[in-house]
């Protein structure tokens, strides 16, 4: 029995959910095999998962492997960020050049801005909820290197505390020690896979954990740093299927 976790944006949704990746799917699981998407999307995600792929997935990962649900949404782990701050956290975030900071706590997700932010927000953060705990935070900057920057200051001030993780010119911040490695190697042991027999495909930084980790499958179109680390190279979710299946 093999397990394959796949990343969503960029990897299993590149070139849609088409027919022939949902039967792929299918095949999959009927010959015994594991199959479900770990994400740095948040848990509010479960719904439109289920919208796209109907119950042809086995669990959903949440924040890029912090929380975890099988396809009918029963928690199967949930790993909080707690001691921090969260309302002097989004204020740094600010002040170091995000325009806004999205926050995912439980299954809500707000966003939060200050007096430079242009769009339209939740609460300005002064007024936002001084938080005991989140499960995931995300900032969207204007491209890869003001993202890599902003990443390197929050790991130098709570690199204790949380773990930043970027994704081209998003930085998804997860409670210290989650990464997409670390889930897949929980729901792994959940559902009785050997870690030898771990499949992880992704297309850009944040999953580099699990592509250097386990199998790991680069997509063609991602990032070049990425694809140094993987054990193959893939076109499409359908493509890696076909090759697992045949080995």
């Amino acid at each position: 029995m093999k397990l394959i976790g796949s990343d969503y944006d960029g990897t299993l949704n590149h070139g849609g959910i088409d027919e022939e990746k949902l039967e792929a799917i299918r095949r999959w699981r009927a010959a015994g095999n594991v199959f479900g998407v770990i994400s740095g999307r948040g848990p509010d995600f479960l719904a439109e998962l289920q919208e796209n792929l109907g119950d042809n997935f086995d669990f959903y990962a949440s924040c890029n492997g912090g929380v975890a649900v099988d396809a009918k949404g029963t928690e199967l782990f949930n790993y909080r960020c707690e001691g921090v701050g969260a309302r002097a956290f989004v204020a740094d975030l600010l002040d170091w050049g995000a325009p806004l900071a999205y926050v995912n706590v439980d299954d809500r997700c707000f966003m939060v801005g200050n007096a430079a932010t242009t769009e339209r927000v939740d609460y300005m953060v002064e007024d936002m909820p001084d938080l005991p705990y989140f499960h995931k935070m995300a900032v969207f900057l204007p491209g890869p290197d003001e993202a890599g920057a902003l990443a390197a200051k929050v790991r130098e001030k709570y690199g204790n505390k949380v773990n930043p993780l970027q994704n081209w010119w998003c930085v998804d911040i997860a409670p210290y020690g989650v990464d997409k490695a670390a889930g897949l190697r929980r729901l792994a042991a959940y559902f009785g896979v050997a870690e030898e027999d771990i499949v992880a495909v992704g297309d850009n930084l944040n999953d580099a954990a699990m592509v250097g980790a386990f199998r790991g499958y680069a997509m063609a179109q991602g990032s070049e740093d990425l694809k140094k680390i993987a054990t193959c190279i893939t076109e499409s979710v359908t493509d890696l299927i076909i090759k697992e299946l045949a080995e």
